[in-house]
């Protein structure tokens, strides 16, 4: 371990209240005065938050303190220093501003290796510090590449590993291929790109000569590289043995997760696999990106102030049901977990049942669905009841029953958040209705409905301004004559010349009131109720996808790809 002296980090933990100047002296008098050692202790007794205690290291020694996990990476400098130098000295570089290149050492003070990088990049650096662990982790996914995959593929092939029936093999014999170095290597790098990508899904799509390997990077599928159909089977072997799945059943479909360990985190990964005429189709959900993520708050999900207001005065009402709708993947958990956010607080008791557990929340109770011992919504839902809950939270209303016992405890009392899987906000309503709950108990438990789909912003890098066509004034506005400025992104090295980095979402909330109430219990149709929500100044999604674009955050193309264009936008 490094020995550091570091007086002064000593003196701030005291000052800040942090470590009494007792317990400050015995652990200089156990670690022998190595500053280093101790800020490692602090962080491994977890009672105060790492970023806390490295930004009070960095302020030590007169630096700036970096959260690798929150960092956004100039990959071009990244590469500039070589990974094993990288590796040795437990530094990275993270981007360059004018003539200086930022890095992030474990030992910013140590002058030696600091000028040695300098020599090697030919650039001057401007140090910070980070945590060796959270350096380790980044090196690990940053250095990762397409070419460094494709390198590892041909030596796959090199080896000579040529299966042509998969059948005849022996299950040791799949083990011994799915376990060579190369197989191995091949598939953590793999995984690891997607994560240094920010891929929410990893697409393995055989075909009859090639296997397509596609990435889903802000809700849309890339292409990222074509594999030898003969390494299809040992790539899959190797990931059902990290699923702990039988390797040798090929004609089922099979379903398991899979932990990548890095130095710093856990990142899970949710495996699933069918049959195909060309071979097994593989699908890897990355679930545990957000669990090393912040919750969001409120104010940062990009609301608008009539949105954000609807919504504040539905969390302030004491009980009921508020929905959350969307397909898969356009952000429900942030949002409910920055409204949880929102609610959380010691007098109040939160519960929540989910399927998966993607964030994780200080101060509530997280349960996670289990089929393997009939642990369901219903199930959890039923026993949160004798928990004595003030808020729950249930990932998902799937059926009649969950439905059922969600209604009755948002009118006993209790704070219902859930999702459904809906088109509209209204649709939430007749989608209740449709599973069998009477209309009545709709509109006594309902307290209001959010939909929300992800659309991609623009590259904040390379954004440009420019003059709507005719054809899109004419959309946007159902009229001519008006000079109207779109934004769009011209596309540059850091969005790979997509013009898109990021996603953010587009919202339409519904508070329910007496007038609707009565509508739902009469079983009035979906139109109806959304024309009765409009009286209170409802906007669809496409109006706030629409203004979201005209403030430059996403295009009018996406707003088209994610709403209708019969849906009114009430634009004037």
């Amino acid at each position: 371990m490094t020995v550091i002296k570091n007086s002064a980090f000593l003196n701030l933990l005291v000052t800040r209240g942090i470590l009494t100047e007792e317990s400050s002296f015995r652990l200089e008098e156990k670690f022998k005065e190595n500053g280093f050692a101790i800020l490692l202790h602090l962080v491994r007794i977890n009672n105060t938050p790492k970023a806390v205690l490295g930004r009070l290291w960095a302020d030590s020694l007169n630096l700036s303190y970096v959260d690798m996990r929150k960092t956004l990476f100039q990959r071009s400098v990244v590469h500039l220093l070589p990974e094993e130098f990288a590796r040795k000295h437990q530094m990275i570089l993270i981007y360059q501003f004018g003539d200086a290149v930022t890095a992030a050492l474990s030992n910013p003070a140590d002058s030696l290796n600091l000028k040695t990088a300098e020599e090697i990049i030919g650039r001057r650096i401007s140090p910070t510090f980070a945590f060796p662990d959270e350096i380790e982790a980044a090196i690990e996914i940053e250095y990762q590449s397409e070419e460094h995959l494709k390198d590892l593929s041909n030596k796959i092939v090199t080896d000579s590993i040529q299966i042509e029936d998969i059948s005849e093999l022996t299950k040791e014999e799949l083990q011994k291929v799915a376990g060579s170095q190369s197989v191995v290597e091949f598939v953590r790098g793999l995984l690891l790109l997607a994560v240094r990508e920010n891929a929410s899904d990893i697409h393995f799509e055989p075909g009859e000569d090639k296997v397509r390997i596609r990435f889903r990077v802000d809700g849309l599928l890339q292409e990222r590289s074509m594999m030898e159909k003969s390494l299809l089977s040992p790539v899959v072997s190797r990931l059902k043995i990290l699923a702990n799945l039988d390797i040798t059943e090929r004609r089922r479909p099979q379903d398991g997760r899979i932990n990548l360990e890095l130095p710093n985190r856990k990142i899970d990964f949710r495996f699933s696999s069918v049959p195909t005429i060309f071979g097994e189709k593989i699908v890897l959900r990355i679930l545990g990106q957000t669990q090393s993520q912040d919750i969001p708050d409120l104010s940062d999900l990009a609301f608008s102030r009539q949105n954000l207001t609807t919504l504040r005065k539905i969390m302030d009402i004491p009980h009921g049901i508020f929905f959350v709708t969307g397909p898969t993947g356009s952000g429900k958990s942030t949002t409910l977990f920055s409204v949880l956010k929102h609610l959380n607080k010691p007098e109040i008791n939160i519960t929540t049942i989910e399927d998966p557990v993607e964030y994780r929340l200080a101060g509530i109770s997280q349960i996670q669905v289990n089929a393997a011992v009939d642990l369901d919504f219903a199930t959890a839902l039923r026993s949160f009841l004798r928990q004595d809950p003030d808020v729950m939270l249930i990932g998902e209303i799937r059926d009649m029953e969950t439905a059922q016992i969600a209604c009755q405890a948002a009118l006993t009392g209790h704070f219902v958040l859930a999702t459904l899987h809906t088109n509209s906000a209204v649709q939430a309503v007749t989608r209740l209705i449709d599973i069998g709950l009477k209309p009545f108990l709709v509109s006594q438990s309902l307290i209001g409905v959010m939909s929300q789909r992800l659309v991609r912003k623009i590259c904040p890098h390379c954004r440009e301004k420019y003059p709507a066509s005719p054809e899109e004034v004419k959309d946007l506005f159902n009229g001519e004559g008006r000079e109207i400025y779109l934004y769009r992104g011209k596309g540059c090295f850091q969005c790979k010349n997509t013009g898109y980095s990021g996603r953010v979402a587009i919202h339409e909330v519904i508070l329910i009131n007496d007038e609707m109430r009565s509508l739902i219990t009469r079983g009035e149709s979906a139109s109806d109720i959304q024309l009765c929500a409009r009286k209170i100044n409802f906007h669809s999604l496409r109006y706030d996808g629409i203004k979201k674009a005209l403030r430059g955050l996403t295009t009018f193309e996406e707003v088209n790809r994610v709403t209708t264009a019969d849906e009114d936008a009430g634009l004037e």
